[in-house]
């Protein structure tokens, strides 16, 4: 088990078993707004909202950074259905909640709107919320990890600027395919242990794990104290990254970066 401290147990399927870990976030439109969204009504004489982030891109996404509790909706609309409920810290680190966002929408009726992938079942959950309540920022980062090739890519406004052999999930526990988010990252007090020097949390689950010891599934890139089993399908579904690697990405790629996993 790795030693640093958290509030939180984070249960992560790696081999050996569940170990529980935390960790932290960065994130980056100021505002106040109610939990339940919304702006205040437009006239005819105001100009028209205008967004500033957009779905991804190949060589651009948009983080949004909770600063302060909203629901989110099931439409860019504050009469929409809450779907669930964000807060501006993290759910196991309580740092800053920085979330990927995957769309936008502006109206003149209902303001400004963020479509963002959340870090709950299932695998591509997401809810609207608007744009009072958040931050955007933009990042050139993504990652890709190929699980056939086992490697990871680190790309940099669409170009790959580093490759490496990664570990993956088991034929039984497999690391899951789709489209995902870099949620939390932490640093770990204990390089030499299971988890090497970084943990960085996915927004992407296990699909036969379902929960295990009160946690649910979680999968993440982590360093390792076996690089010997990098190149190998030997996990839960994580993916194992050398320490080096592992530090490289906690410290260029921010939380809310997509991280896409592919066949």
């Amino acid at each position: 088990m790795a030693s640093h401290t958290r509030r939180r147990p984070l249960t992560l399927w790696l081999a050996g078993g569940a170990v529980a870990c935390a960790v932290a976030v960065g994130g980056g439109i100021a505002g106040a707004a109610t939990s339940g969204g919304g702006t205040q009504s437009a006239t005819a004489t105001d100009p028209a909202p205008r967004a500033i982030a957009s779905r991804p891109t190949t060589k651009e996404a948009w983080t949004a950074r909770v600063l302060l509790p909203v629901h989110t909706r099931s439409a860019p609309k504050a009469s929409a259905r809450k779907t669930s409920k964000l807060g501006p810290t993290a759910p196991y680190n309580n740092g800053p909640n920085v979330l990927l966002v995957v769309g936008a929408r502006a109206t003149k009726a209902d303001g400004v709107w963020y479509r963002v992938r959340l870090n709950s079942r299932p695998n591509d959950a997401a809810g609207w919320i608007p744009a009072e309540a958040v931050r955007v920022e933009r990042t050139p980062w993504r990652v890709t990890v190929r699980l056939g090739a086992r490697k990871l890519e680190l790309r940099k406004a669409g170009k790959v600027v580093g490759s490496w052999s990664v570990a993956v999930g088991t034929a039984a526990n497999p690391t899951p395919t789709g489209s995902f988010a870099l949620s939390e990252i932490v640093k770990q007090r204990n390089p030499r242990g299971f988890f090497g020097t970084y943990i960085l949390t996915l927004s992407a689950h296990s699909l036969n794990l379902s929960e295990f010891d009160g946690g649910d599934g979680r999968v993440a890139l982590h360093g390792t104290n076996q690089p010997q089993l990098i190149g190998q399908a030997v996990s839960h579904g994580c993916v194992r990254l050398t320490n080096d690697v592992a530090t490289r990405i906690a410290r260029t790629v921010p939380a809310g970066a997509p991280v896409d996993i592919i066949q």
